[in-house]
């Protein structure tokens, strides 16, 4: 699938609006199978998250990098956090997104990699984004 394929498949699928961003903490409603989490406690208590999307969603990740850059990645050497470059997660079926933002927040979108997370971390309540941006 080409670059502006999968642009247009996660702004169907996520309601994105890639190359722009995806900002849903301020967006008009609440995109289904998605949470906002703080991103310091994402990182510091989802560290095996490669693997995890490995095994719930098999096939080819797609990486897109701040600015709209389509890449496809090897799960080892995928960005499972932010760097200070927003990246955006998904498969090659659109399943699941994990967004690394700007903003100090990871968006998970994606039934089962949500109910894995709920299932992995208890405490996740605790670690929803409070609403405020940073």
């Amino acid at each position: 699938m080409d670059q502006d394929l999968v642009i247009l498949a996660l702004n169907a699928r996520w309601g994105c609006a890639i190359p722009f961003g995806w900002v849903p903490i301020i967006g008009a409603g609440q995109v289904p199978d998605t949470e906002i989490y703080s991103a310091q406690a994402f990182d510091q208590l989802l560290k095996d998250l490669g693997p995890v999307i490995q095994r719930l969603y098999p096939g080819e990740l797609i990486e897109v990098r701040e600015g709209g850059a389509v890449g496809r990645p090897d799960q080892e050497a995928a960005c499972w956090g932010y760097d200070g470059q927003e990246y955006l997660y998904t498969n090659d079926t659109f399943d699941f997104v994990l967004y690394f933002s700007h903003e100090g927040t990871v968006t998970v979108g994606g039934r089962q990699l949500l109910a894995e997370i709920h299932r992995r971390w208890p405490a996740y309540r605790q670690h929803l984004w409070s609403g405020k941006l940073s």
